[in-house]
């Protein structure tokens, strides 16, 4: 269920004055690699479809956007203000395109924001970045990366009724509240308009991919028949009324703005897949707080429902950060799914961006359901039993009696089922026999779609073994597949391929299925990511349910009733969320975006299992008296003497004053937090924000990190329980690794340039629960003995993974070197503020 990010695909092209041309590369860790796994993570944990990114990065001004000017006059602005102020915005980024072009760096932009944020997106000629990074209009140039939705569809209805069988259904209600009157923008891929359960609920759309159309679901170029459907999905949960048996979303009165920002493009492979890029989604939150384009945030959607991910990238400065902040200024609450990368840590790890940024309300799965397929499932190599007891079945179907079959593994290049030109072809021999008929098939790590399933059972194969846990029920398929799906531990699928490399036979036995008592009840999903995001924050904030829930499903079935279907994941549980929050701001109108963030994860019903994302429950929002805002603490980093600092800020939302008192609550032994102050009265409206600090005695082991709670009282009935976290990054190890250089004497070259190869960043732990490492900022200096000629490149918020830089042989200001000695300088900054890593590397021009 794992399925984590090619590593170090955000750098596509990237050249530099020496002029570098970045190739992010990934493959198996050398004898010689130093990175801490990085140069292997794909490798280790897999891949999803590799885009066709085209060299676009995104770069930020430093002229203020609407949102900052907002913010600076206290979050309220007239209609004529914000056009005024919006007009100013984008005069200050037509001027700063103006000067690069007339230093010689022009750019086309195909984005432009000054809402959320002030910045562009564009393809860019990488010789042209360090003129960007150099120029005083520009805050940082940052790469453009794929988001991906963050769903395992699983669409098999009953051809009468439409509906699912086992269907699971979310139950979030507030009485008296329907999402009357609320708007919210669904930022996914494209919605079925024509579909029943969602007729009058939606307003005309937009589309980022396709500007001009109306964000309707398109369908596969290659493969007729198969539209997009996340969109339509996540549609049902949050406003779907009307649906059969009383079936309805959480905000059946609520109207969705549907903006695509995802769904069937080229790939890198030949093919198509659906994704959309950073940029993309930047330019969907734009039209989220500004519907109509006429500068004026006034008719701003209460709530953004972002369905898709950009995994593992939670920088806290990146552009899409930046812009989820400016969206809450402006009184759009962005939701978002945590990502479905599975718990990580406990350093940084799996949590997907927007939701691991400070800005967003992230959302984690929860699994709801009290019954679950399970089976009694014996895995055996040679005489020795490897796993043996009752397993949950991810799909829907399981035998109906005792089957034995052989074991084969497949290599990860056969499974990428997704369009013409992906087929499992190697699973059939030259005369058209297939080779995995009658086998359980071990799936490499990585994504498990329904796609990849139904090539395999149209081969043959009898069960799917996928690697890592999974939630029953939770995967499904266009048509109903009747193959098990079943999951297994990552050590046992580690002893399964030692077997097979060294011939024994290995068989899986799987009993008949039933239904039985869900033992991870109201628990985390184990697909569902969790941990620290890059700021050191403990994310996701709040859960929701998120496996095997039903909803709608784009298209007719052949007797031409409307589809329904079940989905599992993070952005279903976000889905949910976001249905709560409209129905909150229907119910609390006096609540800005900000506000029914806090409300919403003040009173959630504390989950199984520890986590900080407990149960969304909107009845205890709409009587919230006292928050904080944000909800979550995070101090960042703990410092070499054991100290970390921040702020909690708390707010009255009640028309009372409230007498507060403040003490600390739950902490790891031998660590003290202390506030500011312990007792305050606010008035109602009111915020405060009070300082916070804390000293460990013993700095823990890193990576890790050391996380507790404050507890905020103000009289009987109100308790609030504030979070806090703090990183302890692996600091005293090195961030770059197998820096080298491909040749000590060149020629300079712009077309033949000799390559800076490198690994950046760090991945520990083990390969079920990673612990990354990225970089802040990667520089790349040049020095001519001991003086310093300048910096060539700067490459900023780097995944771990590594990377090839090409050296053409020109200085910081583009002209051609003189031969002669130099020294190229490379620097690794960690994320968390830990010691930099500095290689030389030398070399000679001739």
């Amino acid at each position: 269920m794992r399925t984590p990010l090619r590593s170090g695909r955000g750098v596509a092209a990237v050249a530099l004055g020496l002029t570098l041309v970045a190739l992010a590369a990934g493959g198996a860790p050398g004898a010689d690699d130093d990175g801490g796994g990085a140069a292997g993570w794909q490798g280790l944990l897999g891949s999803r479809p590799a885009p066709q990114l085209g060299g676009r990065w995104i770069v930020v001004l430093r002229a203020p956007s609407l949102a900052d000017r907002v913010r600076r006059a206290g979050g309220a602005a007239t209609e004529q203000q914000m056009r005024t102020w919006t007009a100013a915005a984008r005069d200050a980024q037509q001027r700063a395109i103006l000067r690069l072009a007339f230093r010689g760096a022009p750019i086309d932009p195909e984005q432009s924001y000054v809402r959320v944020m002030n910045g562009f997106a564009a393809a860019i000629d990488p010789r042209l970045l360090p003129v960007l990074e150099r120029d005083r209009a520009v805050a940082g140039v940052y790469p453009v990366r794929a988001v991906y939705t963050a769903a395992l569809e699983a669409p098999a209805a009953d051809p009468v009724t439409g509906m699912p069988a086992g269907d699971s259904r979310v139950g979030v209600t507030l009485p008296g509240s329907d999402g009357t009157g609320i708007t919210v923008a669904l930022l996914d891929t494209g919605v079925d308009t024509r579909h029943p359960y969602l007729r009058d609920r939606l307003l005309p759309g937009i589309d980022e991919l396709d500007p001009g159309s109306d964000a309707s679901a398109e369908q596969n170029p290659t493969e007729p028949g198969r539209p997009e459907r996340h969109g339509t999905e996540l549609a049902g949960l949050v406003a779907g009324s009307r649906g059969p048996g009383g079936l309805h979303g959480v905000a059946p009165r609520a109207l969705l703005l549907p903006i695509r920002v995802a769904g069937w493009q080229p790939d890198a492979e030949g093919g198509v897949s659906v994704y959309g890029r950073s940029d993309q989604l930047l330019a969907g939150l734009e039209a989220a707080v500004d519907p109509n384009g006429d500068g004026d945030a006034h008719d701003a959607a209460r709530i953004a429902l972002v369905g898709v991910v950009e995994p593992f990238a939670s920088f806290p400065d990146s552009p899409l950060a930046r812009a989820v902040r400016g969206a809450l200024a402006l009184g759009t609450l962005v939701v978002a799914p945590a990502g479905n990368d599975g718990a990580a840590g406990p350093g940084y790890g799996s949590v997907a961006a927007p939701a691991g940024t400070s800005g967003a309300l992230g959302v984690a799965a929860l699994d709801t359901r009290r019954r679950s397929p399970t089976a009694h499932v014996l895995v055996r190599a040679g005489l020795r039993v490897l796993a043996s007891g009752e397993t949950p079945l991810g799909g829907a179907f399981g035998p109906a009696e005792v089957d034995a079959v052989p074991i084969i593994a497949l290599p990860r290049r056969q499974v990428v089922a997704v369009t013409e030109g992906n087929a499992l072809d190697r699973l059939f021999d030259r005369q058209g026999y297939s080779r995995v008929a009658g086998t359980a098939t071990l799936l490499p790590p990585g994504p498990t779609t329904p796609e990849v399933v139904g090539e395999l059972s149209a081969a043959g194969v009898r069960a799917v073994l996928v690697q890592g846990p999974i939630p029953a029920g939770s995967l499904g398929f266009d048509d109903p597949v009747e193959v098990p799906v079943v999951g297994i531990p990552v050590a046992t699928a580690r002893e399964l391929r030692a077997a097979l490399r060294s011939d024994v036979p290995v068989e899986l036995s799987v009993g008949a299925s039933s239904f039985a008592q869900n033992a991870e009840d109201g628990a985390v999903a184990p697909f569902s990511s969790t941990g620290l995001a890059l700021d050191g924050g403990e994310r996701p904030e709040i859960g929701a349910a998120g496996v095997g829930l039903v909803t709608s499903v784009p298209g007719r079935n052949e007797g031409g009733t409307a589809r329904y279907g079940t989905i599992s994941g993070s952005s279903a549980a976000a889905a949910v969320v976001a249905g709560a929050a409209a129905l909150l701001a229907d119910a609390r109108p006096d609540l800005d975006a900000a506000g029914l963030r806090a409300a919403l994860v003040a009173t959630q019903r504390r989950g199984a299992g520890g986590s900080t994302a407990g149960l969304v429950n909107p009845q205890g929002a709409s009587a919230a008296e006292l928050v904080a805002d944000p909800p979550v603490s995070s101090l960042g980093a703990l410092g070499r003497r054991g100290n970390a600092r921040g702020t909690v800020t708390l707010r009255n939302v009640t028309r009372r004053p409230l007498a507060v008192r403040l003490r600390a609550g739950t902490s790891p032994a031998g660590v003290t937090v202390e506030t500011s102050r312990s007792r305050l009265v606010l008035r109602p409206g009111r915020t405060i924000s009070l300082d916070l600090s804390l000293h460990a005695e013993t700095r823990p082991s890193p990576p890790s990190a050391l996380q507790g709670a404050l507890v905020a009282t103000a009289g009987r009935g109100v308790r609030l329980r504030i979070p806090w976290s703090v990183a302890v990054p692996a600091t005293n190890r090195p961030v770059l690794g197998a820096v080298r250089l491909s040749g000590e004497a060149f020629t300079p070259s712009d077309r033949s340039p000799a390559v800076l190869s490198l690994v950046a960043g760090r991945v520990d732990g083990p390969p079920e629960r990673p612990q990354i490492l990225p970089l802040q900022r990667l520089d790349v200096e040049l020095y001519r003995g001991p003086r310093r000629l300048g910096r060539l490149v700067r490459l900023r918020d780097l995944l771990p993974g590594r990377y090839a830089l090409g050296v053409t042989g020109r200085g910081p200001g583009g002209a051609r070197l003189r031969p002669g000695a130099y020294v190229l300088r490379v620097v690794g900054v960690p994320v968390g503020g830990g010691s930099a890593t500095i290689v030389k590397i030398p070399f000679r021009l001739r």
